[in-house]
C-alpha cells in the first residue's frame, strides 16, 4: 500500500468517528433540551397559583386555584426534583389541614424554591 492509500483510509476513518460523535453530542443537546422544556413548563404551571395567592391569601379556597393548584402539582411529581416535590407535598397537606400558617411558610419556601430552580434552569445569575 502507498502513502495515498494510507490517507484516504486514515481520512474516511476520521470522518466517520466526526459523524458519530457528531450525531452522539446532537443527541445529548436534544435530550437536555428536552429536558429544560419539561422542567420550565413544570415550573411555569405554578406561577399562576403563586400570582393569585399573592393576590389574595384565601385564593386557596378558590375552585379554580385548587386545580391550577393539582395540575402544578402533577406536573411537579413528573417532572421535578425530590425537595421540589416533598415542598410541593407539604403545602397540599397543610392546605387540607387547614393549617394556613404553616402553608404560608411552606408557600415562601416553595416560592424561594422555585424563583431560584427557574434562574438555575435559565442560566440567569441572581
Amino acid at each position: 500500500m502507498e502513502v495515498s492509500d494510507w490517507i484516504t483510509i486514515i481520512s474516511a476513518f476520521i470522518i466517520a468517528i466526526g459523524w458519530f460523535v457528531t450525531g452522539y453530542l446532537n443527541r445529548v443537546k436534544d435530550i437536555a433540551q428536552k429536558r429544560l422544556e419539561y422542567r420550565m413548563e413544570m415550573l411555569e404551571a405554578f406561577l399562576p397559583v403563586w400570582f393569585a395567592i399573592v393576590k389574595d391569601k384565601a385564593a386557596l379556597k378558590q375552585p379554580i386555584i385548587v386545580e391550577q393548584l393539582d395540575e402544578a402539582r402533577k406536573k411537579f411529581h413528573l417532572y421535578g426534583r425530590n425537595d421540589e416535590n416533598e415542598l410541593m407535598d407539604k403545602l397540599i397537606g397543610a392546605i387540607g389541614n387547614n393549617n394556613s400558617q404553616e402553608a404560608a411558610a411552606i408557600f415562601d419556601k416553595l416560592i424561594a424554591l422555585v424563583r431560584s430552580r427557574i434562574r438555575e434552569e435559565l442560566k440567569i445569575d441572581s
